[in-house]
Formats: structure tokens, C-alpha cells, sequence
């Protein structure tokens, strides 16, 4: 009997061959994630807060003392809902009509800062919005912004507003400064900043150009009393030493360079970002791999070569995930996240719809899921029988912009109520003797199952002779971890593999397994 324990260990690796693997890792799988040593199928996704007046293509949650609040930037209008399973739509657009058009996936970006929300296209002045659901008042160009700039990206750092990849115009000129990181002066509380003349000695506010490589700069994102900064070609940091110099400014690499302007996000070990040869963390100093030899062929090679400006990156505190998103070839916007665990360091595979923007924030208690099913288990999201709603704690909504809705991420096991399949393979099992021929006459599996009752769980047991030759599969066999704990089967070869799949309604969690082998002798 071989028991595999600790079947989370490594999650799935697809960038060693399958025979080279430990044998609690996976070569394949989908729809699933290595969670506290066990495989889990992925949870699913709903339509949550009504049906948005527009396609959305950016979202910006705003939690206030009372409300929750999610504002979705379409085309050329922008919207916000309080909540509720039904939803309450209104729009904030500017009051001299819609954006410039073309204004999607990654133009949008935008912040909360002083408890004002914070927009900004790329192309138009950026946007502020004071905050207020019942009465919303319509967005505005942001006070005191200097007239004819414009700029790409806009951040926030300590009481300072960044501009990034600026644009100015004087009479019929326009210039473009790709790599110039433009800060205001320093604002005071509950405000936005009072000024931008980079001009005034009496001011904080300045601009200055990361010139050492070519590439643009994408965005800026805080770490601790750092600012870690992403061009196309590099990695820049900034901190605060105030007057006279403000910023002082240095060069962290040009090796790495970031994929799009939200393939940045902070974590408790540091900020990671989707680059442009790898995804690295980086600590303010120094990087380093977190996916070589794991994910980094097998992502980089899915990417679309056209469409990468449009791959993210999204946190999902809850789960210790940062989810890799990203276009695969053919498609225009992201449809397949890879997960990091990144207290575990365990990759999982996870399929999206057609995918503009996620972001994470607090779901309004009006929207809530009371769950009839029963069971639990001790690392699912959520206890059943129990809200989603609360207030500590940050959900993912997706952007569905092909659907027209607002997707809640990590709830239910189906996708916007359709079954999905989900799978986790391991092949190339050779127990550490490739020449002995192996027969597997039982395997054993200790699984737990939740939601739909008589949704099934498949077992496949496969075998090959070679790690060239195709896996040859025997079953599906159909395994309900409630009545059963194995499944008798008959299959030979050098290398073993097995399968354990879903497509119906129903979530399931691998702890282990064992094979039942008996060695057949030598080919």
C-alpha cells in the first residue's frame, strides 16, 4: 500500500516533467487550489449587486462608516451601486457628458484618498467623487489639477497625489513624458491636494523622470515607507526625506519590467508583480522568482502576445492567494487566473469569463447567501448556513464585462450557475523503481464533499510504460465520499497516474490517498 499525505504540499507544477515531481505534487488540474495540505475545487462565482447600466471595466470599492460601495467605470460612464441582491444603480458620470471613448480594461485606474474617490481614463482630466450614495453628486475634475496635463496612471503615497506618464499641452502641443512620476503638494486631511506646481518653492509638489531605461512607467504602489514603482523595463523605488528634494528616488532593476499597469499588488511579504519574463517579489530592494520552475513556462507560454497589456494581478487576503490573471492566446481579456499561496507557496489553475478588472472590498450586507446545504469543513471561506456579509473582511468582485454583470468571487460551486469542471491529475508515478511494472488494485481516498447531494465525483486511475507514451485511462469511476472510500480497479504499468474530477454541483476537498500496488514484474 503507498500512502500520499499532505496532497497540498506543492499544489500543481507544470513546468517539471511529471516523473520528476515529489509524489504529493500534480503535474495538471483545473478549477482547483492547494489549501492546508489538501486539494480543494475551486468555489465558484455569482452575479451579486444587481445588473450594471454598463459593461463594467474597472472597479473601485468605497467602504464608509454606513455603506458599502462599489463604483464601475464602463465606456464612457461611470456608475455606483450601494448593493442589495437586486441592486441600486445611479450614475455619477460628469456632468459635460461621457468619457472619452475607448476608455477600457486597463485605462481605468483609480484610489480612494482622504475619503474622496479618485478616477482617472488616461485620456481625460482625472476624476473625484465625494463620496455620498443617497444624493450622489456627479464626478468633477479633481481640484486644483493643472490645466492641459493629463497623465496615464494616478496613485496615491502618504498625503501626496502621483501622476504617472504625464502628458502636457501648451496651445496645439501636446508632449508626452512617459517616464515622468509628477507628486502634488502635500494635502491636508479629508482633501484632495491644494496644488500641483512642481514651479512653487514654497510647495512639496515636483516631477521627476526615471530616465536610466526607456520603458513607460505603469503605476505605483506603497510598501510600508517605500513607493515601488513598475516601468516596462524596470523597477524603481521612492521614500519620502521632505523638503528640499521630497522624494528621493533609486533604482531597484532592469531586469524585470511589469506587464500592464495593475500587475502590482502588496502582500505581507512584499509586493509582488506580474513582469514581463517572470512574476517576482520584491521586498523594496531586491526580487526574486516566485513561479521559476513551477508556472513560469506554463503562463508565459499561454499568454496572448497582443493582449498582455491586459493581464492583473488581485489579492484574495482570505485564501493567502495573489491570483495571476491573464489572457490566453486568442482571447482579448483575462480568462485564467494562476493562484499563488503565498504562505504555502502553492500554485492552483483557475478559469475565468471574459475578465477586464477584479477587485477586493466589502460586500454590502443587503447581499447576502444563506446557505441550505450542511457540512463544513475547517479551511472553506465560509461556514455554511452563514451571510457572506462582513464587514471585516474583503471579497473579490470580478468585472464581467461580455455578461454585463458584477460576478462575487469564492461563493457557491458553479459558475454563474452553470457547472464547471474541475480536476486535479497526477502522472509519472513511478515510486522511485521505473522499471517495475506496477498493478493498482484498489485506491483509497479520504475526501470530503459539500453542496449538492447527488453531484458526483469521478476517479481515474491511468498507467503508461514510458514518460513519452500517452497516459492510458481506466474509468470514470464514480466515488461519493459520504458512502465510499475507494474504488476497486485493475490497471498496469510503469508509471501510474490518477484523477480526481468533478462537473457537477458539488465542492469537494482531498486530504490523501493511498494506491493498493503490487508489483507485476520487469518488462
Amino acid at each position: 500500500m503507498i500512502f500520499v499525505k499532505d496532497v497540498g504540499q506543492y499544489g500543481i507544477i507544470k513546468d517539471k516533467p511529471a516523473y520528476d515531481l515529489p509524489i504529493n505534487a500534480w503535474s495538471d488540474g483545473m478549477n482547483v487550489r492547494a489549501f492546508e495540505n489538501a486539494i480543494q475545487k475551486f468555489t465558484g462565482h455569482r452575479q451579486a449587486l444587481g445588473t450594471p447600466t454598463v459593461a463594467p471595466y474597472f472597479l473601485l470599492p468605497i467602504k464608509t462608516t454606513t455603506d458599502a460601495l462599489w463604483v464601475y467605470c464602463g465606456a464612457t460612464a461611470v456608475y455606483v451601486t450601494q448593493g442589495s441582491l437586486t441592486g441600486t444603480h445611479k450614475n455619477i458620470t460628469r456632468s459635460s457628458g461621457a468619457y472619452s471613448a475607448g476608455t477600457t480594461a486597463q485605462n481605468w485606474s483609480g484610489l480612494v484618498f482622504g475619503g474622496i474617490g479618485i478616477l482617472n481614463n488616461g485620456t481625460d482630466v482625472p476624476q473625484q467623487w465625494s463620496v455620498d450614495f443617497a444624493t450622489p453628486s456627479l464626478l468633477t475634475d479633481l481640484s486644483n489639477w493643472q490645466t492641459g496635463v493629463t497623465c496615464k496612471a494616478i496613485s496615491g503615497f502618504k498625503n501626496f497625489l502621483i501622476a504617472l506618464d504625464v502628458s502636457k499641452t501648451v496651445g496645439s502641443t501636446t508632449t508626452r513624458y512617459p517616464r515622468l512620476f509628477k507628486w502634488s503638494h502635500s494635502s491636508s486631511s479629508n482633501a484632495v491636494p491644494s496644488s500641483w506646481d512642481e514651479n512653487s518653492s514654497s510647495l512639496d509638489a515636483g516631477e521627476y523622470s526615471l530616465e536610466s531605461t526607456q520603458g513607460h512607467i505603469l503605476n505605483a504602489q506603497a510598501l510600508k515607507d517605500s513607493l515601488i514603482i513598475t516601468k516596462e523595463d524596470g523597477l524603481w523605488g521612492a521614500s519620502h526625506i521632505g523638503p528640499p528634494f521630497i522624494f528621493r528616488f533609486y533604482e531597484i532593476s532592469q531586469q524585470f519590467g511589469a506587464l500592464s499597469k495593475h500587475s502590482m499588488v502588496e502582500t505581507e511579504l512584499g509586493v509582488v508583480i506580474f513582469g514581463t519574463d517572470d512574476i517576482v517579489l520584491c521586498d523594496g530592494q531586491t526580487v526574486k522568482s516566485v513561479t521559476t520552475r513551477k508556472m513560469r513556462r506554463y503562463i508565459y507560454n499561454a499568454i496572448d502576445a497582443t493582449n498582455y497589456v491586459n493581464s492583473f494581478v488581485v489579492l484574495n487576503q482570505p485564501h493567502s492567494e495573489v491570483w495571476f490573471c491573464f489572457p490566453q492566446s486568442g482571447a482579448t481579456f483575462a480568462d485564467r487566473a494562476v493562484t499563488w499561496n503565498y504562505k504555502e507557496n502553492t500554485f492552483g489553475i483557475r478559469e475565468l469569463p471574459a475578465t477586464p478588472h477584479i477587485s477586493r472590498g466589502v460586500v454590502n450586507p443587503s447581499d447576502v447567501v444563506t446557505w441550505a446545504e450542511s457540512g463544513s469543513w475547517d479551511s472553506d471561506l465560509e461556514t455554511w448556513d452563514s451571510k457572506v456579509y462582513n464587514p471585516a473582511q474583503n471579497r473579490l468582485m470580478l468585472a464581467d464585462a461580455g455578461g454585463t454583470k458584477l460576478q462575487l468571487l469564492d461563493t457557491t460551486n458553479q459558475f454563474d450557475s452553470t457547472n464547471y469542471t474541475a480536476y486535479i491529475e497526477r502522472t509519472g508515478l513511478h515510486l522511485d523503481d521505473p522499471s517495475q511494472i506496477k498493478l493498482v488494485k484498489k485506491v483509497h481516498l479520504n475526501m470530503e464533499k459539500t453542496g449538492d447531494a447527488s453531484g458526483d465525483i469521478e476517479v481515474m486511475v491511468g498507467a503508461s510504460n514510458s514518460p513519452e507514451e500517452a497516459v492510458t485511462w481506466s474509468g470514470p469511476y464514480s466515488f461519493d465520499p459520504e458512502t465510499q472510500n475507494k474504488i476497486d480497479t485493475l490497471v498496469s504499468g510503469k508509471y501510474l497516474g490518477l484523477r480526481i474530477q468533478s462537473s457537477s454541483n458539488v465542492g469537494w476537498r482531498l486530504n490523501s490517498y493511498a494506491m493498493d500496488v503490487a508489483n507485476n514484474g520487469v518488462d
